[in-house]
């Protein structure tokens, strides 16, 4: 989502800045800008993105590029000195404290945020009637612990790690498995989707992954979706965040 985001902005003329974990979990990788952690750059739909490590580096990033940092490098008084928003898309689901990102003007995306708390807005990322709901009073819904359905499947789409370990993956993003198929192994204990489909993530083989993390995504619904393409769910979203900035720019 956070990268759906970030190309909407820049389709539209905002400058933008992603802020990234040195070791990505993300597992949608075709259509995130995560991987640059390791590659130093990368492209979703065409926008590229640029890691800046140093962040002195940011400067000398082309305006057509969207630059990357490490958060394990980033100055949060830095942050502070730039205008705009922070837009808050690590889907931690469940925040109990105000954080330092609620320093400047915070939209909230997904569960665990309350408008005045710990954001400024908040947007609803449950599947569903309020999918994208720009949310100024309340908060968003809480976390069930249920991946969303897709194409009649929920939780069986989802594959989580059950070791530490580092995935060793047998197919790759945009492959199409059968049900009980063998796709990779952590630790040589395998890894087995459930169900048949396109496989739509894996979590890179570069990144030590806990165990309990989401590693894998089956999308049922196979050949019909494009695995190269933003999800309707990510577009609505970042559409959404798109309203409020353009909104919020225009009420100043």
């Amino acid at each position: 989502m956070g990268s759906a985001i970030a190309v909407t902005l820049y389709r539209t003329g905002f400058r933008v800045m992603l802020v990234e974990l040195p070791g990505p979990l993300a597992i949608r990788r075709t259509v995130t800008f995560s991987d640059v952690m390791f590659t130093g750059s990368t492209s979703v739909e065409g926008i590229r993105a640029m890691k800046a490590d140093p962040i002195d580096q940011l400067q000398d990033i082309s305006s057509d590029i969207i630059p990357i940092v490490n958060n394990s490098i980033l100055d949060l008084s830095q942050m502070n000195r730039m205008p705009g928003w922070i837009i808050d898309a690590r889907m931690q689901k469940d925040l109990n404290t105000i954080d330092e990102f609620t320093v400047i003007p915070t939209i909230g995306l997904g569960p665990g945020f309350t408008v005045g708390q710990n954001c400024l807005i908040a947007i609803e990322t449950k599947r569903g009637h309020d999918l994208g709901r720009i949310i100024r009073e309340g908060s968003t819904s809480q976390n069930t612990g249920v991946p969303g359905e897709i194409g009649g499947e929920s939780s069986h789409r989802v594959i989580y790690s059950t070791t530490e370990g580092i995935a060793e993956w047998d197919v790759e993003i945009g492959a199409i498995v059968n049900e009980k198929q063998t796709i990779g192994n952590i630790n040589n204990r395998p890894i087995i989707s459930k169900i048949a489909g396109k496989v739509r993530g894996l979590i890179s083989p570069r990144v030590n992954t806990p165990a309990g993390v989401k590693i894998a995504d089956i999308d049922p619904r196979g050949h019909e979706i494009n695995h190269l393409l933003i999800s309707d769910k990510a577009n609505a979203i970042a559409r959404a965040v798109l309203e409020v900035v353009v909104t919020m720019e225009r009420n100043d």
